[in-house]
């Protein structure tokens, strides 16, 4: 029955392409958007920017300090290892073994899985002081001693990661079904349903703002809960975007929605972003650079740094280009920063740039894969691709 279940999702997923929720009687949208820039407009006037400090895609230690790189590989991985940090180890899977790494010696400890057929690990947590391991097919597993035991088995298809909220994990099933487990007794219930967009599985963040926690089951898909017990809100944000919207639909989004004075930003792959108040329903500006976004940083003081193929877009609070920098590398990955300092991943290794005087200041070369994460911890940070976990210092 699983099977039949999940050959009929997929036939779902490859024969949707339009609107598939449902809008409720009283809701009429207005196109009306108080600011647009439908075209690059860049502000000559400003060269040099303050950035402040990074709060998106993730906080950065204002404290961090790092003069001179130094790129260390720790453990060799593959493209579907996941990775933490939990007392003062680093937890890595890597097919059926989990190794335990000190993070202050590099020794390693290593721990056998039993996985059925095409089970591997999604996600790796702590809780009650213990490490837990959750597999795509929602067996939880815990580090006990010098074994791995068993807690639960729930029989559901997952492909994204859960989401962990005090003594709570929020299951996303691939059939679009929403699950509460309890992690006191490891207790499950089923709490909603979803409707499924098409839209490709990325790895993205969980933001909030005062009300409302923001998750992107796929680059399609935009889901809302209640920021306090993770209740399901059924408000069509996305869609409603994209009726509002003069640009074109929003349906890659590079990462969930996050929320700046009180406004949404939406970041579309195709070059597309829009700043929209969820409330109102008011957009407050959006801009069509025309290239596709790579990745992306945002600042403290409203800035918006967008990598593209062959630039570097510096964007003000309302959406008025500031700065460009040409990059001219052939295999552009992310961006990630140092306090003030920009710095980008490419293919053959890390650049730090100078974007006040255009110009790359170092180069440290080493080879990386496209699938990059970035780890900030303490006064180190940590990047893993496809092949290799690796610590810079």
């Amino acid at each position: 029955m699983k099977k039949i279940k999940f050959l009929i999702f997929l036939l779902i997923l490859s024969s949707c392409n339009q609107y598939l929720g449902t809008v409720d009687p009283d809701y009429i949208p207005t196109n009306e958007v108080t600011e647009i820039f439908s075209d690059p407009k860049i502000d000559n006037s400003m060269s040099e920017v303050e950035l402040g400090g990074i709060i998106f895609p993730r906080a950065v230690n204002p404290s961090l300090n790092i003069n001179n790189l130094v790129i260390e590989k720790i453990i060799n991985i593959n493209k579907n290892s996941k990775v933490n940090f939990v007392k003062e180890k680093i937890v890595v899977s890597k097919g059926e073994t989990i190794y335990l790494i000190d993070i202050n010696n590099q020794n390693k400890l290593e721990y056998e899985l039993n996985l059925n057929k095409d089970e591997e690990t999604i996600s790796i947590f702590e809780f009650n002081e213990d490490i837990h391991i959750l597999t795509n097919r929602s067996r939880i597993l815990v580090i006990d001693g010098q074994n791995i035991s068993e807690l639960a088995n729930y029989d559901i298809f997952l492909n994204t990661t859960p989401i962990l909220l005090n003594k709570n994990l929020i299951l996303l099933s691939v059939f679009g079904d929403i699950y509460d487990v309890k992690l006191d007794d490891y207790s499950i219930s089923k709490k909603d349903n979803f409707i499924l967009k098409p839209g490709i599985s990325i790895q993205s963040n969980v933001f909030e703002d005062s009300t409302t926690s923001y998750v992107l089951f796929n680059a399609g898909t935009l889901l809302t809960f209640n920021k306090n017990n993770f209740d399901y809100f059924n408000n069509y944000l996305l869609e409603d975007l994209n009726i509002l919207t003069s640009l074109e639909s929003f349906s890659e989004l590079i990462d969930t929605p996050f929320s700046y004075n009180e406004n949404l930003y939406f970041l579309d792959r195709s070059g597309k972003i829009s700043v929209y108040n969820p409330v109102s329903s008011d957009i407050l500006w959006e801009l069509d650079v025309n290239d596709t976004i790579i990745s992306y940083l945002f600042s403290n003081n409203g800035y918006l740094i967008l990598m593209t193929f062959n630039k570097i877009l510096i964007l003000s609070n309302n959406g008025n280009i500031i700065n460009t920098y040409a990059h001219n590398k052939e295999e552009p990955i992310t961006i990630f920063n140092i306090q003030e300092d920009v710095y980008l991943i490419s293919g053959e290794g890390i650049s730090k740039l100078n974007l006040n005087n255009k110009k790359e200041d170092n180069f440290y070369k080493n080879k990386f894969t496209s699938n990059l994460e970035i780890y900030y911890q303490e006064q180190n940070i940590y990047l893993k691709d496809d092949k290799s976990l690796f610590l810079i210092k």
